[in-house]
């Protein structure tokens, strides 16, 4: 599982005092990454891949029936990539027929489904620009964006019909409308007529685009060519065009398959479900498109997710941490609900394996007792998961890891750095960083001064340059200007840390700053993050005010995990003072847990039982609070939560004056009383210190007799064990001397022995010689 932890980082010196860089460490001081070898238009791309995985599916879709009364999806159907090809040459060539020209945009509104990605094709190798909607846009930015973007075509579905009719008289330019679904209301087309609209349907423009269609047709797009504008709204005004060029979103693409570990297998599969409207989804795309990969949508309808994925099986999975936030809720809901052996089970496997990972280990034990079962809520087959949009929590990024797979990473990016900028390596996991700067970007940090961020002290103000950075907002060359310096680095606002080990902290935001009446300042958004992970809260807004001293909070109750259904039941439930107070408490133990400062928390809560949305504007497309619009909506209720702080603060201070005053008339009218008093406690305090050195003192003088009482036994058991020893030895020693002396003897004996027989020989020799002699 593990590979050699390394550094991710390069660090470079900053341009200027008080900023520093830092590049992915695959390309240090060398050019950045462009994007994929030979490949430099996102219209390159798909031809490259249609003919390297030709037969491999590529789209897949569930088809819809009803059935007495019920709506049936049956499994997934697939196009493949060879069958697509020519099907987005038709669809361009239809697009050419109905006089779009090279240049011009082309609006696509509706679901992710496989004709918005013909449509998005076509424009690629058609020289269109694709402009995307948002499904739940307002009708003043849906407006603006058809009229800034001069959209002569509408690509979208049914739905959306009747809300673009309507918007004719205020967009002039507006002539077709090209439907999704053939299944539309062709009144509507009568309709559209009388207002000079024409509507034709997805499936007429591949008719028409199938007889139309000319290989001179296709419009070669250059690398630095507009392949998109991309509309983001902030949280006040108007939303800007972001213009993409195709390198861009390349770049971007061909940044997550250096240095993160990413790796794309054949069968892979992956669930698409984020809009495509956003660039993330986009770039992801690109992404598994260059991998021959297989993408199924989702039939549509959010709740069904969870069964798409049953019958998808993906192996890839890219969320943000809203979505990973629900599913840790559910299943931590599911083990509660078991309880007995099973939480106990769930638990002890969960400390394992968070400890095995820790070491870069798994664990086979309790993968297949316990969290074989909860991986099957993302299909069975889950291997890499992807979290991006907003940074993930600590707990619930080490949940997806011990729960589905250890290959679990965060993305950093922005829809002007075609959602690049840092991402996490697979085998190096950090839990609370987004990653080291992808390959095709380098990050700056810069001082911010009010807010005490330092790049000396690696932290300050993210900044990006690199090939996956936008071009400028469209048509508006003063926001171009406050946004991207002259040298080519655009300003995130987003506040963030560099780690040792060249990955990238987002641990504030520049904006949404807000100082308090005494001069302190709060990060209205790093509470709302902190005050979020309640169990109990689905949405939380945080509002300061330079008048007041403490911030106040809106939130919005999590419904579902309270088991509460009924509108009429919310709503008493959020007026029952039982529950404010419950919540005030809980967001105070919560504080006090992640150590905020006094001033930080919200000293009244008022509960929401109508959740914030995009359609009541109180959300941006990308899910972020709009704070001015929360401020009006809440105007009369931040100054009643306000009065009643003011109230109880003065009361507060009232009773603690009184309290001031009763002691000190205490003190002037039993002043001798309490000085007796004072001195007969001091005098017993002594006493009782007395009482406790001498008690120590005897407890210290026992326990050093008993000291020197073993200590002298020890003495003598080791002097006998010397003497023993002694002994022995001497012992041993005349046995030794015993024992040689009788060799000795014995060899004394033998050798006289030995001369005795010797001589009685050399005897009897000699007289044997004697007697030869007389003989003779």
């Amino acid at each position: 599982m593990s590979k050699k932890k390394q550094k991710l980082g390069y660090f470079l010196e900053g341009e200027k005092e008080g900023e520093k860089i830092c590049r992915n460490i695959m390309v240090k001081d060398k050019d950045l990454l462009k994007g994929y070898p030979k490949i430099d238009t996102l219209h390159h791309l798909f031809e490259v891949s249609a003919k390297k995985f030709a037969e491999k599916p590529f789209l897949g879709e569930r088809s819809k029936t009803l059935e007495n009364g019920k709506v049936k999806y049956s499994k997934y159907q697939w196009i493949s990539y060879k069958a697509f090809q020519p099907r987005k040459n038709q669809f361009g060539a239809a697009l050419v027929k109905t006089g779009l020209k090279e240049g011009d945009s082309l609006g696509i509104w509706g679901p992710n489904n496989i004709h918005w990605k013909l449509a998005e094709h076509a424009c690629y190798s058609f020289g269109f620009v694709v402009v995307s909607l948002y499904d739940t846009l307002g009708p003043e930015s849906s407006v603006h964006i058809l009229n800034h973007s001069n959209i002569k075509m509408v690509v979208c579905d049914k739905n959306k019909i009747e809300k673009i009719i309507g918007m004719k008289e205020d967009c002039p330019a507006l002539e077709r409308i090209i439907c999704m679904d053939s299944d539309y209301d062709r009144e509507l087309k009568k309709t559209a007529k009388k207002k000079g609209i024409k509507i034709i349907t997805c499936s007429q423009m591949l008719t028409v685009g199938k007889k139309k269609f000319d290989e001179d047709q296709i419009v070669v797009p250059k690398p630095d060519s507009i392949a998109t504008i991309m509309y983001t709204s902030g949280t006040t005004g108007l939303p800007k065009g972001v213009l993409l060029t195709h390198q861009n979103i390349l770049a971007a693409a061909a940044g997550a398959d250096f240095g993160s570990g990413f790796i794309s297998k054949p069968d892979d599969s992956f669930i698409s479900f984020l809009p495509l409207a956003h660039i993330f989804e986009r770039e992801l795309h690109t992404w598994l498109i260059y991998h021959g990969s297989r993408i199924g949508f989702y039939s549509g309808n959010i709740r069904l997710l969870v069964n798409d994925i049953s019958e998808l099986k993906p192996s890839l999975m890219v969320g943000v941490p809203r979505v990973f936030s629900r599913i840790y809720d559910k299943v931590l809901d599911t083990i509660e609900k078991k309880g007995g052996i099973s939480k106990w089970m769930f638990n002890k496997g969960y400390k394992s394996k968070t400890e095995a990972l820790t070491k870069d280990k798994d664990t086979f034990f309790w993968n297949s007792l316990v969290f074989k079962k909860t991986k099957k809520r993302l299909g069975g087959r889950v291997r890499m998961v992807l979290s991006g949009s907003a940074p993930l929590s600590k707990e619930h990024h080490n949940f997806l890891r011990v729960c589905f797979t250890p290959h679990v990473v965060q993305g950093y990016g922005l829809t002007e750095t075609a959602a690049a900028g840092a991402i996490g390596n697979l085998y190096n996991v950090v839990l609370d960083a987004v990653g080291a700067p992808k390959p095709c970007t380098e990050v700056k940090l810069v001082d911010v001064p009010e807010m005490e961020y330092y790049a000396k002290e690696d932290q300050g103000e993210i900044w990006l340059r690199g090939y996956s950075v936008f071009k400028g907002y469209y048509k508006d060359e003063e926001k171009t200007k406050e946004s991207i310096t002259e040298d080519g680095w655009f300003k995130t606002g987003d506040i963030g840390r560099f780690n040792k080990n060249g990955t990238l902290s987002i641990i504030d935001r520049k904006k949404n700053i807000v100082k308090l009446a005494q001069g302190e300042y709060i990060s209205v958004e790093s509470l709302e993050n902190i005050f979020s992970q309640h169990k109990n809260a689905a949405q939380v807004w945080v509002f300061g005010s330079s008048f007041e001293s403490y911030p106040i909070s809106v939130i919005v109750p999590d419904f579902e995990s309270l088991e509460i259904k009924d509108d009429d039941e919310k709503e008493e439930y959020c007026k029952n003072e039982d529950n404010i107070k419950r919540f005030e408490k809980e967001i105070r133990e919560l504080a006090l847990k992640n150590k905020l400062k006094g001033f930080e928390i919200p000293k009244k809560i008022y509960l929401e039982h109508v959740p914030f949305t995009i359609e009541s504007n109180l959300l941006t497309d990308t899910q972020k609070l709009k704070r001015f619009q929360l401020t009006k909506k809440y105007e009369q209720i931040i100054e009643e939560l306000y009065r009643q702080l003011n109230k109880d603060l003065k009361e507060l201070q009232k009773k603690r004056e009184q309290e001031q005053e009763e002691n000190e008339k205490k003190g002037k009218g039993n002043g001798k009383k309490e000085k007796k008093k004072e001195i007969a406690k001091e005098k017993k305090n002594k006493k009782e210190k007395k009482e406790k050195e001498e008690k120590k003192e005897k407890k210290e003088k026992k326990e050093k007799k008993e000291n020197e009482e073993n200590e002298e036994k020890e003495e003598k058991k080791e002097k006998k064990k010397k003497k023993e020893k002694k002994e022995k030895k001497e012992n041993e020693t005349e046995k030794e001397k015993e024992k040689t002396e009788d060799e000795k003897e014995k060899s004394d004996d033998e050798k006289k022995e030995s001369e005795d027989e010797k001589s009685e020989k050399e005897k009897s020799d000699k007289s044997d010689s004697d007697s030869s002699s007389s003989e003779k």
